[in-house]
């Protein structure tokens, strides 16, 4: 599709073995054909012998894409039911879990690929290894311990986690995987079939997992499943009816708000300088103890050394004090524009030089013209002559056509440009875009973190210690007017406490300052600033 866009285009037609190939999703499919026969793009179907340029295409299209899509929901059916046969039988309809290891059954009555015995299915048997794992898991949750101590013990044994997602780097216990296990009936010996379903979200087209009514749930009891005694299933069980009662959703503080809780300024462009993970809010809950910034990896697994935390609060006055206050200076704002005064008039010089050798292109096309109306002129006379007809009024109109087109290039190449652009008008220019930023930066939330989104990419925090205490130094790409690909990266340092420790955050003056020019108009100037936030006890 994107090739398609560029000019000039690489292909003139799309050829498909049918529309399926194209996609199995209507909406796709009349969208992708709108978009490709806008950019000159057409979809030819060679089963069908579809040409997408002919006028009752659309129709043909629209039934054939219908059909495909009902041949995907007919296979995801087939598919399901024969997962279902499965797990009541006692298989394994997919996936791995921690704590069992995957057999397969083979059936020596059919031949499977590479000469061996087909494959009828896959079993679960606990696995020597993990089960005990699982048991140690689901005591320790019942004797008291929290979902976090119980992932900090796990990793600090160094005892080996499932395999994380692939959006993660780091392969540790979480209270989060832990969660879902104490839940898992697999681990007495119930299987319980068909809890979710996978419905493809139409705004996103990404499939999403939902849960399914708990009268379409199947339980099936498999004994050779079981690791967790019953005994030791109610006792977890009665557990998290406890926690669920002492720690209701309005009691929660911290990064288990209530709902979908307030979205902070920065949150989600804070990055662990040691780990990689987003920052989040791990403590307090604004009323009773301050909301506090710091490494989720180190306070709910404890494999990240990163254990400063920061006031919310301090953390977004001295990041915004920093990008809307320091960062356009005088004397920095001084270099940008000189800057970029210089590499303006460079280009327009080259403007220039081309305009000149475009010379000779004016004279063509001045004779060209010429060329035309005599073209005009004779065929007039034999409208004159002759009286109407259709062939010389079309031949007339086409060649009023061409005048015109050649009359407005000819108007472009011949306009005057006055360039002449002073430094006190790019000064203002720059002072009026700072203030716009500013005031949308200390507006509402949502609107500052969309103006936000604009110019900052992300922010790394690194913890550092120093004398006066434990700072911040954070990292990443400011585009203050947002800037392009050549923008360059700022450098903030930010103050952050100890976990047992209330700091108080100073702001002291700037650390470096330097600026990339960049040869495009006003609104790609980047800056570069170093900053330094200081935590004081």
């Amino acid at each position: 599709m994107a090739a398609a866009k560029t000019k000039p285009k690489p292909f003139d037609c799309l050829l498909v073995d049918d529309t399926s190939r194209l996609a199995r999703y209507l909406p796709d499919v009349l969208s992708m054909n709108d978009i490709l026969l806008y950019h000159g793009v057409f979809v030819y179907a060679v089963a069908q012998r579809l040409d997408c340029r002919e006028k009752a295409s659309r129709p043909l299209l629209t039934l054939h894409g219908m059909m495909d899509e009902q041949f995907l929901v007919s296979v995801a059916e087939k598919v399901h039911r024969g997962q279902e046969g499965r797990a009541l039988n006692g298989m394994n309809p997919g996936g791995k879990i921690f704590g069992y290891r995957n057999t397969p059954v083979e059936d020596p009555t059919r031949m499977g690929k590479y000469g061996r015995a087909a494959v009828s299915g896959v079993r679960l048997e606990p696995d020597e290894v993990e089960a005990p794992i699982v048991v140690r898991i689901f005591t320790m949750y019942a004797d008291g311990n929290s979902l976090a101590t119980i992932s900090k013990t796990l990793n600090a044994d160094g005892v080996m986690a499932p395999q994380p997602p692939r959006n993660r780097q780091i392969r540790a216990w979480c209270p989060s995987s832990i969660r879902e296990m104490l839940r898992n009936e697999r681990y007495r010996g119930v299987f319980v079939w068909n809890r979710t379903k996978k419905e493809r979200n139409p705004e996103t087209g990404r499939k999403t997992s939902r849960p399914r009514p708990e009268s379409d749930w199947r339980r099936v009891e498999i004994p050779e499943w079981r690791i967790i005694s019953d005994e030791l299933w109610e006792r977890v069980d009665a557990q998290i009816k406890r926690m669920r009662e002492r720690w209701t959703a309005t009691s929660l503080g911290g990064q288990a708000r209530r709902g979908r809780g307030p979205r902070h300024l920065f949150s989600g462009f804070l990055i662990c300088g040691e780990c990689g993970s987003r920052m989040t809010i791990v403590s307090g809950d604004g009323r009773r103890s301050y909301v506090k910034y710091g490494c989720p990896t180190h306070r709910s697994r404890g494999v990240c050394s990163n254990g400063v935390m920061i006031r919310k609060d301090r953390l977004e006055e001295q990041l915004l004090k920093g990008l809307t206050g320091r960062i356009l200076q005088p004397a920095m704002v001084d270099y940008a524009l000189e800057k970029f005064y210089e590499q303006l008039q460079q280009r327009l010089r080259q403007i220039q030089e081309q305009a000149e050798s475009a010379a000779d292109g004016v004279v063509a096309l001045q004779a060209k013209r010429q060329e035309l109306k005599a073209k005009v002129g004779n065929v007039t006379e034999a409208i004159a002559a002759f009286g109407h007809s259709p062939s010389l009024l079309s031949q007339l109109a086409v060649l009023e056509g061409e005048i015109a087109k050649l009359d407005n290039r000819l108007a472009e190449m011949n306009q005057p440009r006055d360039f002449a652009l002073s430094i006190e008008d790019l000064r203002q220019f720059l002072y009026g875009r700072a203030a716009e930023i500013s005031a949308m930066l200390h507006g509402d939330v949502e609107g500052a973190r969309q103006a936000l989104s604009k110019h900052v990419e992300q922010l790394v925090l690194t913890p550092k210690g120093t004398p006066q205490g434990p700072i911040f130094e954070v990292a990443g790409n400011v585009e203050i007017f947002n800037g392009g690909e050549d923008a360059e990266g700022v450098c903030i340092s930010n103050g952050g406490q100890r976990r047992d420790r209330t700091a108080d955050a100073g702001l002291s003056g700037p650390r470096s300052t330097a600026l990339k020019p960049i040869a495009k108009p006003p609104e790609s100037v980047a800056s570069r600033r170093g900053i330094v936030f200081r935590a004081e006890n």
